[in-house]
């Protein structure tokens, strides 16, 4: 087994060891170029040897794993501790391999530094080209081939539960359709994909949804539907730079609605809202301090994977993305809502526009190989629906958490994906309108809760 421990501490009840593999890039070129992919395995601290955790892999006698995919696409794992969905994990047996996913974290990251760099020792030269073949290995497939040769290696003869948060749900479905032999269990919070479905069928979902959360916002604060206004209407005559060289648009102003899918976030974007209106009524001009707030919203610029694959995720083999949520928003049914009018400006939610290209300091020198990654019409099958269709709940057992009101994972989508591509009695589902899309940070005991119920009694209590 070849890998190399990063880190290995406890903090408190548990133990968090960081481990380093040599991965390939490319999966069918295994002896070309690797890749280092970093996991976390985290367990409770009772009976470890936490000073051989420094030289060697500190495994259970009897381990049961879960792998935990994170949302995104594009962002690592944070650092457990025994708090929140860790500590339910962990109270229900279980050992925890938090995955760095490739391009995030510790393992081998890309943004505009490292790049370059990467690309070049893979192919010579940074052609669009080579970029666009370099960065088709950070799909979920291999994401999910990731998880399974960190499973082979550290458990070749055990199964693997999975816990898929939002974009991890979507691996999740990519792992059940490779690799059902390996897994135990699947839970899903949030991410349902929408299997069989077009880019555009996605967007027109995903607007409707985030108009429901416009109108709710302004139902809320009928006080900020003018001050929206008057904010755009500044920024449309005005060039407005962020603190790190962005460039603060109509647009981009508008991208604030990607937080209306969490809780809290109508009463966050209402505080942006009160304080830069006051701004422009005290100094006719907005503060740093409301900038830097506004620059550090969304995570594109340090996530650069979350900006690029943002429609890639829904290209499941030959299609084109061609800047779905872009066109989308100018249908007839969206266009006097989502662009600057003076009567009311909707906030966009979780989309990805040709703009943010020219405006994010970060995602500047990314334009190109985002208008190739549009264009391109040669994907990777991601899911395979006949062997999803043969998965019944005594091979294994699919439990979900479906949002009624997920802005980002439509509900009536993942209802009919359950409908079409799953067997019949798998996929159990509890449902609730309790939650926004971050129900497993917002209640993890809740949601987990209700999850194990299914697995265990195959109805929620």
């Amino acid at each position: 087994m070849s890998y190399q421990i990063v880190d290995c501490f406890r903090n408190k009840e548990i133990v968090n060891q960081r481990v380093s593999f040599d991965l390939p890039l490319d999966y069918s070129q295994p002896k070309g170029m690797k890749i280092k992919v970093v996991v976390n395995i985290t367990q409770k601290a009772e009976g470890v040897d936490l000073a051989a955790g420094t030289t060697q892999l500190l495994l259970p006698s009897s381990p049961k794993f879960i792998g935990y995919l994170q949302g995104g696409p594009g962002f690592p794992c944070q650092v457990p501790t025994y708090s929140g969905m860790t500590k339910v994990l962990l109270d229900k047996g279980y050992q925890i391999i938090y995955l760095d996913q490739r391009g995030t974290g510790l393992s081998t990251p890309l943004e505009g530094t490292t790049f370059k760099d990467l690309v070049t020792q893979r192919f010579g030269n940074f052609e669009v080209q080579s970029q666009l073949d370099f960065i088709m290995n950070f799909r979920a497939d291999s994401i999910v081939e990731d998880l399974e040769t960190v499973r082979k290696q550290l458990i070749p003869n055990d199964k693997i539960s999975l816990l898929g948060q939002s974009y991890g749900g979507f691996c999740s479905f990519t792992y059940l359709s490779k690799y059902p032999d390996s897994l135990r269990e699947v839970l899903i919070t949030g991410g349902v994909p929408p299997v069989g479905f077009a880019v555009d069928q996605v967007y027109q979902a995903t607007y409707e949804r985030t108009t429901e959360r416009n109108i709710h916002y302004y139902s809320k604060y009928p006080q900020d539907k003018q001050k929206v206004v008057d904010i755009c209407k500044y920024l449309d005559a005005n060039k407005v730079k962020l603190p790190n060289g962005g460039d603060l648009s109509v647009e981009r102003f508008q991208q604030l609605g990607l937080g209306f899918g969490a809780t809290g976030g109508t009463d966050r974007i209402h505080d942006i809202v009160t304080k830069f209106a006051y701004d422009l009524q005290l100094f006719n001009h907005p503060t740093y301090q409301i900038l830097h707030t506004i620059e550090t919203q969304s995570g594109f610029d340090t996530n650069v994977i979350y900006a690029l694959f943002q429609e890639a995720i829904y290209c499941d083999g030959n299609i084109r993305s061609n800047w779905g949520a872009d066109r989308t928003r100018y249908t007839s049914d969206n266009v006097s809502k989502y662009t600057l009018n003076s009567e009311q400006v909707y906030f966009t939610g979780e989309m990805v526009y040709k703009s943010m290209f020219d405006e994010y300091a970060e995602l500047r020198q990314f334009k190109e190989l985002a208008y190739a990654l549009h264009e391109n019409s040669t994907w990777s099958k991601l899911y395979d629906p006949e062997v999803l269709r043969t998965i019944t709940w005594d091979k294994v057992p699919i439990v979900a958490a479906t949002y009624v009101y997920d802005q980002y994972v439509d509900f009536e989508l993942t209802r009919k994906v359950k409908q079409n591509v799953i067997a019949i009695g798998n996929l159990k589902q509890y449902i609730t309108s309790e939650y926004f899309h971050n129900g497993l940070r917002a209640d993890p005991d809740k949601v987990l809760g209700v999850l194990f119920s299914l697995l265990e009694g195959g109805e929620v209590d």
